[in-house]
């Protein structure tokens, strides 16, 4: 094997397309995946109930601005 400096590395470089092959089953990769898409959700949750969160800070104040324009 060629030395390379370790950026120019590829996972060609280390295993082959059997080796990846025998890597993960199908069943692990969909409990994989399953996973991901739960951790994504979960964010997914948290960012909206953060703007729910900050869409009534921003109406408490247009109300209090309104309040005082008048």
């Amino acid at each position: 094997m060629v030395s390379k400096p370790l950026e120019q590395v590829t996972l060609a470089d280390l295993a082959t397309k059997d080796d990846l092959k025998d890597l993960v089953t199908k069943d692990h990769l969909k409990q994989e995946l399953g996973s991901a898409v739960n951790l994504l959700l979960g964010e997914i949750g948290k960012i909206a109930a953060r703007q729910e969160e900050m869409a009534g800070h921003l109406a408490r104040l247009v109300a209090r601005s309104d309040g005082v324009m008048r």
